[in-house]
């Protein structure tokens, strides 16, 4: 498996406008954003650092769902490779990728907004927006075993843009009714930012936003697995 993450990492790098668009529009946000106090400076880092990694790994479905058009599915089915194989690797694949919007985000933190957290905040909030990141990059695999090159892109998109706003990435849920605040905390995405709010301001991860990032991982892997098997029956 190591020689073929390597093999899709590189054809995922040559992706230039794939990685582009994952980087430009969390930065511009970010640049866009105001300072505030110590909690909004955590909240605004890890909302856009969060977005730009949500991104990655849900566009990910599109690239996906193109191979299939190409056949490059039904090559990989003729390999040694097993169903698990190509889904954790393309997943890690993902997930590489993930670090370069959080990464960027995170220097424009440190640097240019001054973000006050210490060395081991710093390394706590950053393993935990990569980490945290698992159950979506299966989403987006989801996506793109199951869905045509351009439904893909679609689903992708209001997958991406939906979560986001549902999940609370950018502003509380105070502003939200109380029926969907209630439904907001079970949104993968709002679990991950919780998380990683709380760790970057010091704080123990909140159980119920851990519980919660657990069971999608869970649930978001079998459907992979699900939509991989599936696949094989079109593609």
């Amino acid at each position: 498996m190591p020689a073929y993450l390597r093999l899709e990492l590189r054809r995922l790098a040559r992706d230039g406008g794939y990685l582009m668009a994952s980087l430009v529009v969390p930065v511009a946000i970010y640049l866009f954003l105001g300072q505030g106090s110590h909690g909004d400076l955590v909240q605004n880092l890890v909302g856009t650092a969060g977005f730009g990694a949500l991104g990655v790994v849900v566009t990910n479905g599109t690239s996906i769902a193109e191979d299939r058009s190409r056949g490059w599915l039904r090559l990989l089915r003729l390999t040694p490779l097993s169903p698990l194989d190509v889904v954790v690797a393309r997943g890690l694949c993902a997930m590489v990728l993930a670090v370069l919007p959080i990464a960027l985000i995170s220097l424009l933190g440190a640097f240019y907004k001054h973000v006050p957290l210490g060395a081991g905040e710093w390394v706590a909030t950053l393993l935990a927006l990569w980490f945290g990141i698992a159950p979506l990059a299966l989403l987006g695999l989801s996506v793109g075993y199951l869905c045509e090159a351009r439904m893909a892109q679609v689903v992708g998109t209001l997958v991406y843009v939906g979560l986001s706003l549902l999940g609370g990435l950018f502003v509380g849920l105070d502003s939200f009714p109380g029926w969907l605040r209630a439904l907001a905390k079970f949104n993968p995405v709002y679990g991950y930012g919780e998380f990683t709010r709380k760790v970057g301001e010091g704080g123990a991860p909140p159980a119920l936003s851990t519980f919660v990032l657990l069971a999608w991982t869970a649930a978001f892997a079998a459907l992979a697995a699900f939509a991989y098997r599936r696949s094989g029956r079109y593609s």
